[in-house]
């Protein structure tokens, strides 16, 4: 009897030492996490090592390709019976709507977005922004003194900027399309406002990186331009400043989303909230891009709360149903 009750005892002492063990091997399970994303591969690969560094459990992988690919990989998989990827991250927010309609997105409320404001977040949590792209005004630095540098939309009217101002074709950006389409639907501005730019000489570039290069060259006093870009080639000791409208910023949203038939919410979730937590927006301001993490601050940058009171408002089921129309008007101006 003695030698039973001995043997218990050492079962219940073995079972009380293993058992913390059990459980780890089920926390270290292997997982895995697709996404896709139009970002720019050194971004990608900085935001996996780290987050596999945080996670060694989980092994991240990616497709990075431009916008217009990854959503036509997107449709064609959806159409041939499921998408590979777990995550969606792509640049222009519009898409996200039509995500939204087809009902391939899973609704997550991230714990980690709580500082974030609701401007960034879809209604239904089904998406929400994970970086920021801004666009202001791109300035010679050598051609104009900084009392000379627009302050807001109506300064690019003056007659010194006369055949000196640019912009992206807006067929050729989704960014600048985004710009065009907030300054139309706005009253303030509106088509006549276009005309009055093109009455002062604008000229029209193709590509984002071309404007910035070109006000850098001396061939434009101020452009219209992205921020990131800006901030890059100043870094790179080009001779350009940036600066912000002070009302009426446009601002692109680049959200992230679930696939709903993900097999791997877990690691996607953890993905997720690893995207806009300090540590992954800490990837995006490297590459001087405008991070959603309010925690997190770009030297030269706007604040994000700051921002959400100066956006130039953009409707984007405006934008979605009138874009071709919106583009011919602005051809027919321009061209």
């Amino acid at each position: 009897m003695k030698k039973r009750t001995l043997f218990l005892v050492v079962l219940l002492a073995l079972a009380a030492v293993i058992a913390p063990f059990a459980g780890n091997v089920a926390a270290d399970e292997k997982q895995y996490v697709m996404l896709y994303s139009s970002l720019k591969d050194s971004q990608l690969a900085a935001i996996r090592e780290g987050f596999m560094k945080k996670y060694p459990n989980i092994t991240m992988d990616y497709y990075t390709a431009g916008t217009g690919n990854v959503m036509t990989k997107i449709a064609t998989e959806h159409q041939s019976g499921g998408i590979a990827a777990d995550m969606i991250w792509v640049g222009d927010p519009t898409n996200y709507l039509t995500f939204k309609r087809d009902g391939i997105l899973m609704p997550y409320d991230s714990p980690v977005a709580a500082d974030i404001p609701d401007k960034f977040k879809d209604p239904d949590r089904l998406y929400m922004s994970a970086r920021l792209i801004m666009l202001g005004f791109v300035y010679n630095t050598n051609l104009l003194k900084e009392d000379e540098v627009p302050k807001k939309w109506e300064d690019l009217l003056k007659p010194e900027f006369k055949d000196y101002i640019a912009l992206t074709d807006p067929t050729t950006a989704g960014t600048t399309m985004f710009t065009v389409a907030g300054l139309i639907q706005n009253p303030k501005y509106g088509w006549d406002f276009m005309e009055k730019l093109k009455a002062n000489g604008l000229k029209l570039e193709n590509g984002s990186s071309a404007v910035v290069n070109k006000a850098a060259a001396g061939e434009y006093k101020v452009s219209i331009g992205v921020d990131y870009i800006a901030r890059t080639v100043m870094a790179q000791g080009a001779t350009v400043g940036f600066a912000y409208p002070e009302d009426d910023i446009p601002i692109i949203e680049s959200p992230i989303a679930i696939i709903k038939n993900t097999k791997n919410l877990e690691a996607a979730q953890k993905l997720y909230d690893y995207i806009i937590s300090d540590e992954g927006q800490s990837v995006l301001v490297e590459e001087f891009t405008m991070p959603i993490n309010p925690a997190m601050k770009l030297e030269g940058a706007i604040d994000v709360k700051e921002a959400e009171k100066k956006m130039l408002p953009v409707d984007p089921e405006a934008l979605v149903r009138d874009k071709l129309e919106i583009l011919k008007k602005f051809d027919s101006i321009f061209k």
